[in-house]
């Protein structure tokens, strides 16, 4: 039994590389490097990978991470955060897919899927004047 569900339901792989299982030390580097936390890697690919981390530890959507031994880090994308899993996308990857899909789990529960910087919608708040039926119903009229 797996940790995290792998295949769609047709029962196809959906990553576009294959990935490696893995038990490597890795750590997570943000605000200038002046930020960390250590994680574990516990698959990998050419695209991205699967973290082991902290429950309370609260990740940015774009970091840095660096694997084992390596001396220089790898610009990182956080996909979903279930519980103490993390799904990495590796930004230094030239990618045809811009926008990740919602998978459901094995438990039946939605993956948080978080959106990149330029993705999201930004609507401004205008207030608008309440319909005539209700204004009739209210006290301090």
């Amino acid at each position: 039994m797996s940790a995290l569900q792998e295949l769609d339901p047709a029962g196809a792989e959906r990553r576009v590389a294959p990935r490696t299982r893995t038990l490597k030390r890795a750590k997570i580097l943000f605000n200038n490097h002046y930020s960390t936390f250590d994680c574990v890697v516990r698959n990998i690919s050419a695209t991205g990978a699967l973290l082991t981390i902290d429950e309370a530890a609260h990740l940015p959507k774009v970091f840095e991470v660096r694997i084992g031994e390596d001396k220089d880090a790898r610009p990182a994308r956080l996909v979903y955060r279930r519980g103490m899993f993390a799904g990495i996308h590796f930004m230094d990857v030239a990618s045809d897919e811009n926008h990740m899909p919602v998978v459901p789990s094995a438990a039946g529960e939605t993956m948080t899927m978080v959106a990149e910087a330029h993705d999201v919608d930004v609507r401004r708040i205008v207030p608008e004047p309440l319909p005539a039926a209700i204004v009739r119903n209210l006290r301090w009229r």
